[in-house]
């Protein structure tokens, strides 16, 4: 491993529920206001390019990732509440950790899903796409 990425963990942030609007160079700037970034993405449908919600942005300094987790998680933006915290590492013990759940009964909400699979261990991030015309 690379003694200068080694704590990684400590300056890597991943941000959720952005405002579908926002761009990488809003994100990037929002965060860099509290730090120098090493790196920022948002992260985007790789068919649609819209945006998924949710980015990661890497700081230099650890310091700087504690700021702005004190600072801007909690923070309103549009109609969004943001939430900021620690990105996991992308270690080989959780790299098969996304599932892709089909054929959900239509009734089924963010909470009863949640409750299915919390039993089967901690749940990190969860959501229920649904066809936004019918």
């Amino acid at each position: 491993p690379d003694p200068e990425h080694a704590d990684d963990s400590k300056t890597n942030l991943i941000v959720n529920y952005l405002p579908q609007s926002m761009s990488q160079d809003e994100l990037r700037s929002l965060f860099g206001s509290l730090g120098d970034i090493e790196s920022c993405k948002l992260v985007r449908d790789k068919v649609t390019g819209q945006s998924l919600g949710y980015g990661f942005v890497n700081y230099v300094e650890a310091g700087d990732a504690d700021k702005a987790i004190s600072t801007l998680n909690g923070l309103k933006l549009q109609t969004k509440t943001i939430k900021v915290s620690y990105a996991r590492p992308s270690s080989a013990s959780i790299r098969d950790a996304n599932l892709y759940v089909s054929g959900l009964p239509r009734a089924m909400g963010q909470k009863e899903l949640e409750q299915l699979f919390a039993q089967f261990g901690r749940i990190i991030t969860s959501r229920i796409l649904v066809d936004q015309v019918t």
